[in-house]
């Protein structure tokens, strides 16, 4: 018996040290009990003292020690007492037209010389995705910049600065004189832009700015996030749905606009963000993680122009995840939606999610085989994002402009 109890005490101390993040975040100082049984919490969390708090304006840090049964310590964790924040609820379909920060290699071709079909960029180590900012350190503005920056070459050595996986590499290349054509050629395919459309997520009315997408805008051809020198947020007219079905996902088909709504400053792993007029609409309180149930919600979203309440569920929340934009699963149940959709559709990421009145998170991705099902983020990562150092630094700059 004595050993069966010890037994399960080790048990839930491994098993809360993982499920406990290193940092928390509690509302206007609530308790944090999201972890009890039968009704009982079985975990304390004990401020430690002497420990210097971090502190701003909306947020208080302090060094927390988690106790099992209020006696058996499991670990530190920092404790987040944060004030409530409120946004305004998006739903809207926006488009995107995004220019790259370089041009994106999209694939690798050979060149056919006098000696044969030879390939320069494969020689010089260039690869697929990888982005090329600056050409014997002149930034790359455009393809058809460039492409010029190569023919100009006459076939003499360059240096590309490339970004590949986050990282800033030099890399020497030479182009090649085509037998047809007498060109200098360098066998390779890029990007500058893109365009496609979303669904703005919330407006942060602090700082004027807006969130959307809930994931990056990647490549097609690469599937790697876009770096993003500037772009716009404009209007669209959706022109129709394809219905998403078992191992076919959908897609909301639209036509751009003419109409800039506003800019887009950041494309990262948790969406895409810029600065907007902010609609005369009320504010929502945004939920923390710890606020969010399994269960009866909405989502907002504007599949037929008008932007409607749909139901869905939260079928599950994720305590740990390795996916910064997977932290629930939905499952769309309102039999309107499903009609007009089959379930979710390219072009609904980003549709907000309400609970008890609650900003909770926004639709990020499709389940390819279960369409009517799909992952969710939550809302205070994106609203993290919208007010970070980043965001920040734009802000200024629009504000000095």
């Amino acid at each position: 018996m004595c050993s069966a109890f010890v037994f399960i005490i080790f048990t839930l101390i491994f098993v809360f040290n993982y499920l406990i993040p290193d940092k928390l975040t509690v509302i206007d100082k609530n308790p944090y009990s999201e972890y009890n049984l039968l009704g009982y919490e079985i975990l304390s969390f004990q401020s430690q003292k002497n420990v210097t708090a971090i502190q701003n304006e909306k947020s208080k840090e302090d060094k927390t020690q988690v106790n099992l049964l209020n006696i058996i310590p499991i670990k530190e964790t920092v404790i987040n007492n944060s004030k409530r924040q409120y946004v305004v609820l998006g739903g809207e379909c926006f488009g995107i037209k995004l220019y790259t920060d370089g041009v994106v290699v999209v694939d690798i071709d050979e060149v056919e010389t006098e000696l044969g079909a030879k390939s320069p960029a494969k020689s010089a180590g260039i690869k697929i995705g990888d982005v090329i900012k600056k050409v014997d350190n002149v930034y790359v503005k455009s393809n058809s910049h460039f492409s010029k920056m190569l023919q100009e070459s006459n076939g003499k050595e360059l240096e590309f600065l490339i970004l590949r996986d986050g990282k800033e590499q030099k890399i020497k290349f030479r182009t090649l004189k085509e037998k047809e054509t007498n060109r200098y050629c360098a066998g390779l395919w890029v990007r500058d832009s893109t365009a496609g459309l979303g669904t703005i997520s919330f407006y942060n009315r602090e700082n004027n700015s807006f969130a959307g997408l809930g994931h990056a805008v990647y490549d097609i051809d690469t599937n790697k996030c876009l770096p993003l020198k500037n772009g716009e947020a404009c209007s669209v007219t959706i022109s129709g749905i394809y219905k998403s079905d078992k191992g076919n996902v959908g897609e909301l088909c639209g036509v751009l606009g003419n109409t800039t709504l506003g800019s887009l400053c950041i494309n990262c792993d948790v969406g895409v963000y810029g600065f907007i007029n902010c609609p005369d609409k009320e504010k929502i309180p945004v939920a923390i993680k710890s606020e969010i149930k399994t269960g009866k919600a909405q989502i907002i979203c504007s599949v037929d122009n008008a932007t409607r309440y749909y139901d869905v569920e939260i079928t599950r929340i994720f305590s740990k995840t390795n996916d910064v934009n997977k932290d629930m699963i939905i499952k769309i149940v309102d039999d309107e939606l499903i009609e007009k959709t089959g379930g979710i559709v390219q072009g609904m990421s980003g549709s907000p999610i309400i609970q008890n009145g609650m900003l909770v998170g926004a639709l990020t991705h499709v389940f390819v085989n279960k369409p009517k099902q799909g992952y969710a983020i939550l809302a205070e990562k994106m609203l993290e994002t919208s007010t970070c150092q980043e965001m920040q630094k734009h802000e200024q700059l629009n504000k000095a402009s």
